[in-house]
């Protein structure tokens, strides 16, 4: 009977190391469990009015039918510097994710030397020396000739030597418990949480540009609206100093009408300034100087109108949705894999070598006869060092522990933050309508009490009363538009929207 042929040794290696390739230490990640009372089928403070259950849309800010919010959000997605950063790691992390697989594959290497010896004339000395030596031997005992032989030869040696190498060599760590792979794993895992890390900053942004442009138009109606009430008090101050030169009016009420006319002028200066720091904020949001901004927005227009529904989903969306969350779902994973990263250090890691290479005297002497070959399998095992893997394996424990609590702690956050931006942008309706209701009946009085006083049947100090609520009462209506805006911004991006994927090569402007 035929006996089953043995296969060489270094193949037999070879060969039990790759049917234990599929062999990884450490747990096998799974995507951990929603958060207990996040699969409701809707967010708690969604029922209420102009809140309807529907997929959202992602470019929120196209809803408010606004171009220049839509330029200003899409030149600050391009532009600016803090999402260039953030674009420049995800780069870095895929690259390190390509560094890891290629880690799992043989590592070649191609090399070339010359050396030119030449020995110390020490060296030299001692040669001729023994040459000498031999001559004088061959001189007793066996004549002139025979000396002068020994003399040319021994005279001939060339002691400075050139080599010439060529060769290539490889080393492929055989992954047998999944180091490599585990390591190559997590990369993979941190990667796709830099890519959320991307995406949140890219809520973030749009948010934070929205709600700086929208204060900016809200102060631009502030100061619209002093200025008109500038000019009303002015007209006001006048009609008591014409009725102060007919004797009507006391001097008393002219000096109170001339301070309603100085609050009011006080209010300018501050509302100005105001405006300029919103339209630098918006210029160093979408990457440019201060001042670049002033032209383009240096017109007064109304503020946004609201879309009449606004679309809010699900817990459970929002969950998945949110990349925040999913960041702390991948660096959960990235911890996961670590645990299998340590563990294989409780195992040997087995390592194969081997080159090819021709070393010669003289660049014509390259042929078949002077290859070299070497094979060498390799093992490294700190099996006297088990107490530092041991730590190794505990830190990493407890580090998936954290990332888990971490990831927990996220969802719950996200939860209460959607929920808290609905409280705030229901209470900024309500506070809206009152606001408008208020400014209503302030003007109604002041048109009521004017008359009055222009009949005589009321005093100066009850019409600078009444003129200060109805002033009152529009600036509050105006802030309450930018409120109830500004939280429908805030909960756009608690919903996790905004994060338009980056175009394949990011824009750097010069």
């Amino acid at each position: 009977m035929t006996k089953p042929r043995k296969l060489p040794y270094p193949l037999s290696v070879a060969a039990l190391s790759l049917s234990l390739a599929g062999c990884m230490l450490g747990p096998d990640y799974h995507q951990p469990p929603a958060v207990a009372g996040t699969a409701a089928t809707a967010l708690l403070r969604a029922n209420q009015p102009g809140v309807a259950l529907a997929p959202p849309v992602q470019r929120w800010w196209l809803s408010l039918h606004d171009s220049d919010l839509d330029w200003l959000i899409e030149q600050a997605l391009q532009h600016n510097p803090n999402l260039r950063a953030t674009e420049a790691q995800l780069r870095s992390a895929r690259a390190l994710v390509r560094q890891r697989r290629a880690e799992l594959l043989p590592q070649v290497n191609a090399s070339a030397a010359y050396a030119n010896i030449t020995p110390p004339d020490s060296i030299k000395n001692s040669v001729n020396q023994a040459s000498e030596s031999a001559a004088a031997a061959a001189q007793t005992y066996g004549g002139t000739e025979a000396a002068q032989a020994v003399r040319s030869r021994l005279g001939n040696v060339d002691l400075d030597t050139e080599l010439y190498n060529v060769g290539f060599d490889a080393s492929w760590e055989l992954d047998v418990f999944g180091r490599r792979r585990r390591a190559e794993e997590g990369a993979r895992a941190e990667a796709e949480a830099s890519e959320a890390r991307l995406a949140d900053a890219r809520v973030q942004m749009a948010a934070e540009v929205g709600q700086a442009y929208i204060n900016y138009l809200g102060i631009r109606q502030r100061i619209a609206i002093a200025e008109r009430n500038l000019e009303m008090v002015n007209k006001s101050h006048q009609l008591n100093q014409q009725r102060r030169e007919r004797g009507v009016a006391s001097e008393m009420d002219v000096q109170r009408s001339q301070l309603l006319v100085r609050q009011q002028e006080g209010r300018l200066p501050m509302l100005r300034a105001q405006a300029q720091i919103a339209l630098d904020q918006l210029a160093l949001l979408i990457g440019r100087e201060p001042g670049v901004l002033d032209a383009r927005l240096a017109g007064n227009k109304p503020l946004p109108t609201l879309p009449a529904v606004v679309p809010v989903d699900d817990a459970a969306s929002l969950i998945r949705r949110r990349p925040d969350v999913r960041q702390a779902e991948r660096e959960l994973a990235a911890s996961s894999a670590q645990i299998g990263q340590a563990i294989a250090g409780y195992f040997p890691q087995v390592t194969l070598f081997g080159s090819v290479g021709m070393t010669t005297t003289s660049p014509k002497d390259f042929n078949s006869d002077a290859i070299s070959t070497l094979w060498a399998p390799f093992l490294r095992w700190s099996f006297l060092d088990f107490g530092r893997v041991k730590a190794q394996v505990a830190q990493a424990r407890a580090g998936n522990d954290a990332s888990a609590a971490a990831y927990e702690g996220k969802v719950l956050a996200a939860l209460q933050d959607a929920n808290g931006a609905l409280a705030r942008f229901g209470a900024a309706r309500q506070q809206l309508v009152s606001a408008g209701q208020a400014r209503e009946s302030a003007a109604r009085s002041a048109d009521l009490v004017l008359q009055r006083y222009r009949a005589g049947a009321t005093s100066l100090i009850d019409a600078l009363d009444v003129q200060r609520q109805q002033l009152s009462a529009e600036d509050s209506q105006a802030q309450a538009q930018v409120e109830l805006l500004v939280d429908y911004v805030a909960l756009q991006k608690s919903l996790g929207l905004g994060w338009v994927a980056p175009p394949p090569a990011a824009v750097h402007r010069p």
